[in-house]
């Protein structure tokens, strides 16, 4: 089995990778192996930041609403498993995660952020979402501005982009970003392990 993975984001792969590992059962019926697909730099290869829109995922760097994370989830996921087949000659699913913020008015900020997983079948997408969580004021204000999260080191130091990620300075080391992502990619894989249940 081919998992093709629409990222070079070490947290990313390893939430993917990890994810599978613990559903054996969707690839030991094939050939017994799984094997994992990243992008290739040259395919991943731009400089985008903030609201300026990102070649692979078709979507800005800071996505602002749902749709537009899960429409960089899915783009991920489709450009991920075109690139194996292209490639390979085969894939079994491309996998795609974007973490973006979202409106709610119930909250102080007015907006929370979840990490979105997409699993794409050369047919279908199988989404999930991690837990979500509010930013601090200030963060949501620059992110409104344009200024990318990821790169907020006088707040959340040089890991934001990392393992730790944000959300490990939010819960302090409680959850890191991988955790947070691998519930999303989970959460994703709900309707291919119990595909039984989902069509009684």
């Amino acid at each position: 089995m081919i998992i093709s993975i629409g990222t070079r984001s070490v947290p990313k792969v390893t939430a993917i990778t990890r994810a599978f590992s613990r559903y054996p059962e969707i690839w030991m019926n094939e050939q017994d192996t799984i094997e994992y697909h990243i992008m290739p730099k040259d395919v991943r290869n731009d400089e985008k930041q903030g609201q300026q829109k990102d070649n692979f995922s078709g979507v800005s760097c800071n996505p602002m609403s749902l749709t537009e994370t899960i429409n960089g989830a899915k783009n991920r996921a489709k450009n991920a498993y075109e690139h194996a087949r292209k490639e390979l000659g085969t894939c079994s699913y491309g996998v795609g995660i974007e973490a973006g913020m979202y409106e709610v008015p119930e909250v102080d900020t007015k907006y929370m952020d979840a990490s979105i997983c997409a699993i794409y079948d050369g047919k279908d997408y199988y989404i999930g979402f991690s837990p979500s969580f509010e930013y601090p004021q200030t963060v949501v204000d620059r992110v409104l501005k344009g200024e990318e999260l990821g790169y907020m080191e006088d707040i959340f130091g040089s890991t934001a982009k990392g393992r730790k990620g944000a959300i490990g300075v939010l819960t302090a080391g409680r959850v890191y970003r991988d955790e947070l992502e691998e519930y999303a990619v989970i959460m994703a894989l709900t309707k291919i392990v119990s595909k039984e249940t989902y069509n009684k």
